[in-house]
């Protein structure tokens, strides 16, 4: 990891007081070039505090323990909501950890957003699918799918879906749907699922 994702990945404590109410994103990537993952990061809303996980991307008792050391576990203190995001190889770490971490912390783990996770299942927890083509996103949703998944069409290259997700242009579709669905960019998917998340965590603290 370099030091600009030593920036990006500083723990919750070093967070300013905007955090507060910034939905933590967790990241793993896959094994490629980290410029591809700084890339995504920067495709992020600004409502979403991006922390990129220094673990083994396949080893989910890796990504476990960096999620226990950097969230807090006091059992006085509400648990902070988390949106998992994964790249390819990355989706086999953060799945198993996410679901490690909701046994140990009551479920402040939300939702796992998939990207191009080929053949792995995603279990215990929702899940939304974004996937570089139709192939790819059909064959993934006996895996885990969520009531939303994004593919892009016409298809785009494995990597380039994660390094220029605003130009990847394809459908919103609903649930295990292949061909109906809403035009979009991956990179506006990818915030309307964010929105919605934050929207449940955060949406009733403006009003009180």
């Amino acid at each position: 990891m370099d030091s600009s994702d030593q920036v990006l990945g500083q723990s919750l404590g070093q967070s300013s007081g905007q955090s507060s109410h910034q939905l933590p994103v967790v990241i793993v990537p896959g094994f490629h070039d980290a410029a591809l993952t700084r890339q995504w990061v920067r495709s992020l809303p600004s409502f979403v505090r991006p922390l990129i996980i220094d673990a083994y991307p396949t080893s989910p008792l890796a990504v476990y323990e960096w999620l226990q050391a950097h969230f807090s576990s006091d059992p006085n203190e509400p648990a902070a909501p988390i949106v998992g995001i994964a790249f390819s190889a990355g989706v086999i770490g953060l799945a198993g950890g996410l679901v490690l971490f909701n046994q140990s912390s009551g479920g402040s783990a939300k939702r796992l957003i998939a990207v191009d996770g080929f053949g792995v299942p995603v279990v215990g927890m929702p899940v939304t699918r974004i996937s570089h083509d139709r192939f790819t996103h059909a064959s993934s949703l006996p895996l885990g799918a969520g009531d939303v998944n994004f593919y892009a069409d016409p298809a785009v290259d494995h990597l380039q879906l994660w390094g220029a997700p605003e130009a990847a242009s394809g459908l919103e579709v609903q649930g295990w749907n292949l061909d109906q669905g809403v035009p979009m960019t991956a990179a506006e998917f990818l915030r309307r699922v964010l929105h919605a998340e934050w929207n449940k965590a955060f949406s009733w603290r403006a009003m009180v």
